[in-house]
C-alpha cells in the first residue's frame, strides 16, 4: 500500500510540476505581447501625432495662402483706383 501511495504522490509531484513550467510559460507569453502591445502602443501614438502636426500645419499654410491671396486682391483693388 505504501509504495501505491508513493507511486501516486511522485505523479501528482510530477503534474504540478508540468502545471507550474506550463504556467511560466504562459506567463513569459503574455509579458511578450504586454511588451508587444506597449511598443505598438507608443508607434500609433506617434503616428497620431505626426497626423496632427500634418494637419496643423497644412491648415496653417492654407491659412496663409488664403490670406496671401486677399492680400493680392486687395493690392489690385487699389492699384485699379
Amino acid at each position: 500500500m505504501t509504495d501505491t501511495v508513493m507511486m501516486e504522490l511522485a505523479k501528482m509531484q510530477t503534474k504540478i510540476r508540468a502545471y507550474e513550467n506550463n504556467e511560466k510559460k504562459h506567463i513569459e507569453q503574455l509579458h511578450l505581447r504586454d511588451n508587444e502591445i506597449s511598443e505598438l502602443k507608443k508607434k500609433l501614438d506617434l503616428l497620431e501625432l505626426k497626423d496632427q502636426m500634418v494637419a496643423k500645419n497644412k491648415s496653417y499654410l492654407e491659412a496663409k495662402v488664403q490670406k496671401d491671396i486677399d492680400q493680392i486682391k486687395e493690392n489690385k483693388k487699389l492699384k485699379s483706383k
